[in-house]
């Protein structure tokens, strides 16, 4: 007779982390996470999310074998930004077989701490905040997530329906072909930087803090109105930023100046995630030479788009456009086939029009969901 326990996860986080890589072995486009940077994330001495959240993972067994996870998660933070939506609890790190029973099994655990810790509704998949990894997958599934967005396969969005979750909103991740669209935006940016008063300039690692302080400002500011913005603290910046700065090419960036004062950014990297597939998790005994082989030898094909932001002051200025010309022209001469940007707010019309206007393809949807708890 078979068994089913949805159980609080307690000690080794080691079977919650696992299941993953089983559940994916046949998958072509699912990226494995390095293990060990998985265990820093579950970690609440060494992710500075839990300074302000408290997160339970919950893990489902059939016959002692783990068939589902899922993390409940309570933010302070995002409640004291959204005061409207103080009900709000989340939940992320959502894994499963294609099996209803599980998804319910996960879901009623992970309700029912919500509802003790004060919550009436469910939103997710968010891991662990909406400034990480955010969102089902639910167009796009043929193709590799790039660095910092996620994969799942398509029964996924149907077994939480069937649970009783509906959409709350869905993110778009667009491609820009380089090559189709050289020269699309050379009028505008000439016409913008004709005068003078405008000028972009490429972020200065060799002043990493003060760029860094100027990135967590701005971005806080511009996106102060968005929807599920809570904004980064200093710790939580710091613990992303010393993730991705080795992989930072200046070239890849832009900051936008009026007047000689920075009012915008733009942040692009080298889609890692082409190297991470490579390490299938683990960083010895190959992973790293492959990793660093990718990065470093043979190169990657596309970018990702990490972040941008504009000061509101300088909006509907064409700056956003003018980076975005920047950055595709550096990565056509950089040897770059692609960039993903992403991820944008359905209802994002100006950046929407951009793209348009650029040729952009929309290539992947992402979407929240909300449950009533």
């Amino acid at each position: 007779m078979s068994t089913l326990t949805v159980e609080p996860l307690a000690g080794d986080p080691a079977p919650f982390i696992a299941f993953p890589y089983r559940r994916y072995a046949d998958s072509p486009h699912w990226v494995p996470p390095l293990k060990l940077e998985r265990r820093d994330f579950l970690d609440p001495r060494k992710n500075p999310v839990y300074e302000y959240a408290q997160v339970q993972p919950f893990i489902a067994r059939r016959n002692g074998e783990v068939v589902g996870t899922l993390a409940a998660i309570r933010n302070d933070r995002y409640g004291q930004f959204h005061p409207e939506e103080a009900g709000v609890g989340f939940f992320g790190l959502f894994e499963t077989v294609d099996d209803p029973g599980v998804v319910e099994a996960l879901v009623q655990a992970g309700s029912t701490w919500l509802r003790s810790h004060g919550k009436t509704v469910m939103r997710g998949p968010v891991n662990l905040t909406t400034n990480d990894v955010v969102g089902l997958l639910v167009e796009g599934f043929d193709d590799d997530p790039t660095l910092m967005m996620p994969y799942n396969p398509p029964s996924y969005g149907l077994l939480l329906e069937g649970a009783g979750f509906r959409k709350a909103k869905d993110l778009h991740a667009f491609e820009l072909q380089a090559e189709e669209c050289q020269g699309r935006f050379d009028a505008m940016a000439r016409r913008l930087l004709q005068d003078g008063r405008i000028r972009l300039r490429t972020v200065d690692l060799s002043r990493w803090k003060e760029e860094l302080e100027f990135v967590r400002s701005t971005y806080n500011v511009a996106w102060a109105r968005n929807w599920g913005f809570v904004p980064w603290t200093d710790r939580e910046l710091a613990f992303i930023a010393k993730e991705l700065k080795p992989l930072v090419d200046p070239r890849l960036t832009a900051v936008a100046q009026v007047d000689g004062t920075p009012v915008a950014f733009l942040l692009a990297v080298p889609d890692a995630h082409e190297a991470l597939k490579l390490a299938r998790g683990r960083l010895l005994p190959f992973g790293l030479a492959r990793i660093l082989w990718k990065l470093k030898v043979q190169g990657c094909s596309r970018i990702r788009t990490m972040a941008m932001g504009v000061l509101p002051d300088h909006r509907r200025r064409g700056l956003d456009a003018l980076m975005v010309h920047h950055l595709i022209t550096e990565a056509t001469r950089l040897g770059y086939r692609a960039a993903e940007l992403g991820w944008i707010l359905e209802d994002n019309g100006p950046m929407l029009g951009h793209l348009a206007h650029l040729g952009a393809r929309r290539t992947k949807t992402y979407r929240v969901y909300d449950r009533a708890i």
